[in-house]
C-alpha cells in the first residue's frame, strides 16, 4: 500500500499530461520530471516541498475538467454562495500519507538544533505551517476557494500529526539509572549507560554533554522505541562537576517536535590523585615499620616480579623459590616469619638520585599532579633502596634540600614536602621559552662563518644568554641544586619535577650546565600530563 501512495501522484500527472490541454498538461509534465530528478538524486530535503506542491497543484489542474467526469460532488461556501467542486479535492486526498513518508524521510537526517526549552516545534513544522497559512490567505484574496480548501486540508492534517505526537511524548522521556564511579583525577574509565525511551513513538535522539571532558560515543540514534545503550569515555578533572549533566535533544520519527531533557547518568567520586599518593606512601611505611619484619617491602619485590638478583652487595630478602642456593638463605628472617628467605645480592652499588621539585602550581589541578609525581617517585626510589637526596624550593627561597636519605626517611620527607605546595598565578608568556642549549648551538654554527649578518645575530645570541645567566644567578632553583650536589656523590642522577613557571628560563640553564659537567638529568613534564 506504501508503494501505491509514493507512485499515486506520478500516476495523476501522467494522467493530466495525456488528458488535459495546454497549459494544464505542460504543467503536469513539468512536475513529473521534477519529481523524478529529485528521486533519482535521492534528495530527501526536497521531499517534503515537492510533496506539497503535488497536494496543492493536482486539485488546481482537474478543477476545470471536473463538472465533466463528476458534476455532483461541489460545495458551497457561505457567504459567497461560491460552489466548489469536490473531484479534484478528491484526487489529491491519496497525497497525505505521502506528506507523512516525506516527513520521515527527511527527519532522518534533519539537524537537531540546541535550546533551552524543554518541547517545541521544529523549523521543519514551523517552515510547514507558515507556508500553508499564506497559501491560505493569498488564495483568500485570490478568491481561489479551492486551493483555499486544499491548503486547509493540509494544514489541519499537519496539526493532527502534531496533537498524535504530543498525546504520546509523556513528561519524562527518558528513565536513567544513576551510576557510582570512583575515579582517579586525570584517569580515563569507560562505561556503558542503559537508558529507556518512555515514548509511545519512535525518537531521533543526540546526546551531548557540556563537560570537555565527557566524549560520549554513538552520539545520535535513530527510530528508539525501548532501551538503548551510551558509551562514556570520562577524563575527570578535580574542578569538574560530581554528577555532569548529560543532554538528550530528540524529535518525533516525522521531525515536526523537538523535547530536552537533562539526565544525570554518573555520579562521580573524584580521587586526587595527590590523595592516592599519600595513601600508597603510608601504607608503605606501615609495611615497613619496626616490627613488621624486614621482609615484608622486599617481599613486594617479589610480587613485583623481579628476578632474582646475583652480586657481591646485599640488596634485599624475599621468599624462598625451587632452585635457590642453600648458602644465599636468611636464617635470622626465616628464624622469625617461619618462612625459607633467602637474600639477593647485586653486582655493584646502586647509583645515587636527587629529586629537586618546584613547590610552586597555578591552581589546584596543577598542584595535584605536581604532589602525585613528588611522592610516588620518592616511593619508586625508596622501593629501589636507591639512597636520594631532596631539594625543594619555591619561587622565593629553598625550602628544603636535605643528604642522602634512606628509604622510610625518603617518603617521610616527600609525605611533608608535599604539604608545602603553594598556588601563585604564574605571568603570562607572550614568547616562547628560550632553548639554551639550541642558543648554544647556533653560536658555535655562527662563529666559524665571516658574514656581518652573522656576527650581529652571534652578539643577539650571547646577550639572551647572558641576560638569562643574570636573571638565573640568585634564583632559587640554580642554589638549591648547587647544594645538593654538594651533599651527595658526583655521579647522582637528577630527577626534576617543576611545572615550569618561574623557574622556566633558571632551570633550563642549569641542568643545560649540569649536562655539560656530565650530570644525568631526567625531566618530567607534568604539564603533558592529563
Amino acid at each position: 500500500m506504501n508503494k501505491f501512495f509514493k507512485i499515486y501522484p506520478s500516476l495523476v500527472l501522467l494522467a493530466a499530461t495525456h488528458f488535459l490541454p495546454l497549459p494544464q498538461s505542460a504543467i503536469a509534465l513539468v512536475l513529473f520530471l521534477l519529481g523524478l530528478y529529485f528521486h533519482l538524486r535521492k534528495l530527501p530535503q526536497w521531499g517534503i516541498p515537492i510533496t506539497l506542491v503535488y497536494f496543492l497543484v493536482i486539485p488546481l489542474l482537474f478543477e476545470s475538467m471536473a463538472p465533466m467526469f463528476l458534476p455532483v460532488l461541489t460545495l458551497s461556501v457561505a457567504p459567497f454562495m461560491t460552489t466548489i467542486p469536490l473531484f479534484p479535492l478528491v484526487l489529491a486526498i491519496p497525497v497525505l500519507p505521502l506528506i507523512s513518508s516525506s516527513l520521515r524521510d527527511n527527519a532522518l537526517n534533519q539537524d537537531i538544533v540546541c535550546s533551552v526549552k524543554q518541547r517545541q516545534l521544529t523549523f521543519t513544522s514551523k517552515s510547514v505551517m507558515v507556508a500553508m497559512g499564506t497559501i491560505i490567505a493569498g488564495s483568500f484574496l485570490l478568491g481561489n476557494w479551492g486551493l483555499v480548501l486544499a491548503g486547509g486540508m493540509a494544514l489541519l492534517f499537519i496539526i493532527g500529526m502534531l496533537i498524535y505526537i504530543l498525546r504520546r511524548l509523556p513528561s519524562v522521556l527518558f528513565e536513567v539509572k544513576q551510576k557510582e564511579v570512583r575515579i582517579l583525577s586525570g584517569d580515563r574509565a569507560k562505561f556503558a549507560i542503559k537508558y529507556t525511551s518512555k515514548a509511545k513513538i519512535p525518537l531521533h535522539i543526540s546526546v551531548n554533554s557540556s563537560c570537555r571532558w565527557i566524549h560520549i560515543n554513538r552520539g545520535k540514534v535513530l527510530n528508539l522505541s525501548g532501551d538503548a545503550e551510551l558509551e562514556l569515555t570520562l577524563i575527570p578533572s578535580l574542578s569538574g562537576s560530581s554528577e555532569p549533566e548529560i543532554e538528550f535533544l530528540c524529535t518525533d520519527s516525522w521531525g515536526l517536535i523537538q523535547a530536552r531533557q537533562i539526565i544525570r547518568p554518573v555520579r562521580l567520586y573524584v580521587i586526587p590523585r595527590a590523595k592516592y599518593a599519600e595513601w600508597l606512601a603510608q601504607k608503605y611505611l606501615e609495611e615497613t615499620a619496626a616490627g613488621a619484619g624486614a621482609g615484608s617491602s622486599t617481599f613486594s619485590i617479589l610480587a613485583e616480579g623481579i628476578i632474582p638478583k646475583r652480586g657481591v652487595e646485599y640488596y634485599g630478602s624475599r621468599l624462598f623459590q625451587p632452585g635457590d642456593i642453600l648458602r644465599d638463605v636468611d636464617w635470622k628472617h626465616t628464624a622469625k616469619l617461619g618462612k625459607f628467605v633467602v637474600k639477593e645480592y647485586v653486582e655493584q652499588a646502586r647509583q645515587a638520585a636527587i629529586i629537586a621539585v618546584n613547590l610552586t602550581a597555578a591552581d589546584a589541578e596543577e598542584a595535584d599532579r605536581l604532589v602525585y609525581n613528588f611522592i610516588t617517585s620518592g616511593l619508586t626510589l625508596a622501593k629501589e633502596n636507591i639512597p636520594t637526596a631532596i631539594a625543594a624550593y619555591n619561587q622565593k627561597q629553598i625550602i628544603e634540600v636535605t643528604a642522602l636519605l634512606d628509604s622510610r626517611e625518603l617518603v617521610k620527607k616527600t609525605l611533608q614536602l608535599g604539604q608545602k605546595v603553594i598556588l601563585v598565578t604564574p605571568l603570562k608568556r607572550y614568547i616562547q621559552p628560550p632553548d639554551i642549549r639550541q642558543l648554544r648551538i647556533s653560536m658555535r654554527q655562527l662563529r666559524g662563518t665571516d658574514v656581518e649578518a652573522a656576527g650581529k645575530l652571534r652578539e643577539i645570541f650571547e646577550l639572551e644568554i647572558k641576560a638569562i645567566e643574570e636573571g638565573s644567578r640568585k634564583h632559587p632553583v640554580k642554589e638549591a641544586l648547587t647544594r645538593v650536589m654538594h651533599r651527595t656523590l658526583p655521579e647522582a642522577r637528577i630527577i626534576m619535577i617543576s611545572l615550569w613557571n618561574h623557574d622556566n628560563e633558571a632551570l633550563a640553564l642549569t641542568l643545560d650546565e649540569l649536562r655539560r659537567k656530565g650530570t644525568d638529568a631526567i625531566v618530567i613534564d607534568i604539564k603533558k600530563q592529563r
